[in-house]
């Protein structure tokens, strides 16, 4: 009689699936809908330019994630990696913080997904469903794909997430076409575009800039489970990186030059900026296509967070970092008990808050409050990068990978700090909870 699995499913997944899992946790389209419109809101007709800095830092931090990651395949990703460069109190730090942010994320998703295919079910069939009642519904979906395994759950993000990056990408592109040429302005790349002229604007918006970006690293974590991993994982991690960064470059700029910097208030006030530009650029009719593209992307987006939260929880259980039941696999070689705990926090957290405020709202809050965590999170692996290369990797030590790189990340991450701890907005008080967290 054979025992229960003791391994991750080795070997499951090939590089597009890589590639899919990674753009999936980005959930670019999602972002747009949800964390770009942030940065635009704080950022004004500079947001370009806060992107830009954002897709720097993201790049420079995924050269540490692809460092690491040839060396140190794992599941727990960014918390093993840190747990070489930091020692073990380091390491579960981060990882603790991996989970409150990921463990946020989940809910944030579904949230966001449930209020956008309310809008559509009621569009297309005229039967108003609750939010509320969606996000139970979407919840069990995810629960499900997750037990089902890792092929299953990257099936899925192939499948969705490039239909997502196109239809969007298309709108932008028709926005631009459309614009008359004397609206383009280099002025997007100065601080002094924001909208009270300081550098406080930028701070506050980078940290929903950096937000957009968080899961690059999130192929890292089917470090076990990709077929040459080695090679697949920092490929993956940077080729998430830069497809996601033009993409942001082009629907920023979009907004900010199909808008104007005097129409961007009138913009942001709109319910749904994105299904405003489509209403009017393309066609009242073909709104219906964008609700649809938000509801597949934050499906992807929901399955590949949750992936990657049980398999965090995987790896600090393996280690006794937490509980070691968080290793337990079922059949299938997923991590049965991790999966359970996931869908309760989801639970626990978003139902309560979709039921009150509605999703669109929810999301803000929940992705809001993981804000702080994803700075902490990649400030900490930039300097683990810093310090494994100069102890225990020392004689691979390059002085531009290894420091010079890492050490551009580091600074660029801490950059939004100063906005975190100056508060504009009620709102701005949620990454504090981070603190309560750690």
């Amino acid at each position: 009689m054979t025992g229960p699995p003791q391994d991750l499913a080795r070997g499951a997944v090939g590089p597009a699936r890589v590639v899919a899992f990674g753009a999936s946790t980005v959930a670019p389209a999602g972002a747009v809908v949800g964390g770009l419109v942030l940065v635009v809101s704080y950022a004004g007709f500079a947001a370009p330019l806060v992107v830009l800095i954002a897709f720097a830092a993201s790049l420079c931090c995924a050269s540490s994630v692809a460092e690491f990651a040839r060396r140190l395949p794992s599941a727990g990703s960014l918390y093993t990696y840190t747990s070489r460069g930091l020692g073990q109190t380091g390491g579960f730090l981060t990882g603790w913080m991996m989970i409150f942010a990921y463990a946020l994320y989940v809910p944030a998703g579904i949230a966001l997904t449930s209020a956008y295919a309310a809008q559509l079910i009621a569009g297309t069939t005229g039967r108003a469903v609750p939010a509320w009642a969606l996000f139970l519904v979407i919840l069990a979906a995810v629960a499900l794909v997750a037990y089902l395994g890792i092929s299953t759950s990257t099936a899925v993000d192939l499948l969705l997430v490039a239909g997502e990056v196109a239809v969007i990408a298309a709108l932008a592109v028709t926005v631009l076409v459309k614009t008359s040429p004397s609206q383009y302005s280099a002025a997007v790349l100065s601080p002094a575009s924001s909208p009270h002229g300081q550098l406080a604007d930028l701070t506050r918006a980078l940290i929903y800039g950096i937000v957009a970006f968080a899961g690059f690293e999130a192929a890292a974590t089917l470090g076990e489970e990709a077929r040459h991993s080695r090679r697949a994982i920092p490929a993956a991690t940077f080729g998430v990186v830069a497809v996601t960064g033009l993409f942001y470059l082009l629907v920023t700029a979009s907004e900010t030059f199909g808008a104007g910097r005097p129409g961007l208030p009138g913009l942001l006030q709109q319910r749904n900026p994105l299904g405003y530009l489509t209403s009017h650029y393309w066609s009242p009719s073909a709104l219906w296509v964008i609700q649809l593209v938000v509801v597949l992307t934050g499906l992807g987006f929901v399955v590949a967070a949750c992936n990657v939260t049980i398999r965090v929880l995987f790896a600090m259980g393996r280690e006794r970092g937490i509980p070691g039941g968080f290793a337990r696999l079922s059949s299938r070689h997923t991590p049965v008990a991790a999966i359970g705990c996931v869908a309760a926090l989801a639970l626990l957290l978003g139902l309560p808050l979709t039921y009150l405020t509605g999703g669109a709202l929810a999301f803000s809050y929940l992705a809001g409050s993981a804000g702080l965590a994803v700075v902490l999170i990649y400030l900490a692996l930039n300097i683990g990068t810093i310090r494994a290369f100069r102890t225990e990797f020392r004689a691979e030590f390059r002085p531009g990978r290894h420091l010079l790189v890492p050490a551009a990340a580091a600074v660029m991450f801490a950059f939004p700090l100063w906005g975190i701890l100056h508060p504009h907005r009620l709102t701005d008080l949620l990454p504090f909870l981070a603190v309560g967290w750690l």
